[in-house]
């Protein structure tokens, strides 16, 4: 079979079994490989959509929510790279599995520089795929709740901030910002990464993202300063080990 290895398929297909909820995205321009995966994924359960080029795939991640990306690197028209570029600037956590040559450790290194998740060298057993992404839902399987004081937690699955019991109400932004701040506690989130992923590509010039971190950063006041700023380059949200 062309670009992948025949192994002890029909043993493994067996051994995990999910629930159809997944969606996945395939970006594969090798006919033969594409038509595999998703052949493959569907047995498996998997809500799968394939396409062969950069340009199409674009049309699909605008209109479309995929718990999944599975992205060759050398597709036509939109290269898998600008494909990946493309997510990261809305989606920072979606998993991203990139597909490449086992000569291309240049493009490996700019695609873990912008945000692929693992990657997989061609030719591969179905079974390492099949490995990657039971990764990938088991970690979704846990919720994940942020600690921030004794008395003020995060919900990141929910979006939900509680403070002294209370569930307070998030506007839309908020929420996003605070997000993805949480998802890189002690570190500084850059700007423009900020700004892609809280407005989503909308114009913000009537609504700045220095005013939304204010809007933000009162429902702290009581506690002391968690949201700090760093000039020119971002913003970090600051929890201090207990």
């Amino acid at each position: 079979m062309k670009n992948i290895q025949k192994s002890k398929t029909d043993t493994f297909l067996t051994q995990l079994n999910y629930n159809g909820s997944m969606k996945i995205l395939i970006i594969e321009d090798d006919i033969q490989l594409n038509t595999t995966i998703t052949n493959f994924l569907n047995y498996k359960g998997f809500e799968t959509t394939s396409v062969e080029d950069g340009e199409e795939a674009l049309i699909y991640i605008d209109k479309n929510f995929y718990d999944l990306y599975i992205i060759d690197i050398n597709i036509p028209k939109i290269s898998g790279l600008e494909v990946l570029k493309y997510i990261r600037q809305k989606d920072l956590t979606t998993p991203i599995i990139i597909i490449t040559a086992s000569l291309e450790l240049e493009n490996l290194k700019i695609a873990y520089k912008n945000g692929c998740d693992e990657y997989i060298k061609k030719p591969f057993y179905l079974e390492e795929l099949e490995i990657k992404i039971d990764k990938f839902c088991s970690q979704s399987d846990k919720k994940e709740c942020i600690k921030i004081s004794d008395n003020i937690f995060y919900d990141i699955d929910c979006e939900e901030l509680r403070i002294n019991e209370e569930i307070k109400r998030l506007r839309k932004k908020e929420k996003r910002l605070l997000t993805i701040l949480l998802q890189n506690i002690n570190k500084t989130v850059l700007t423009e990464t900020l700004e892609n992923y809280v407005w989503e590509n909308e114009i913000k010039d009537s609504y700045p993202l220095r005013q939304l971190v204010n809007d933000l950063r009162k429902y702290f006041d009581a506690e002391g300063k968690f949201i700090f700023s760093e000039v020119g380059i971002g913003y970090r949200f600051e929890v201090k080990k207990s």
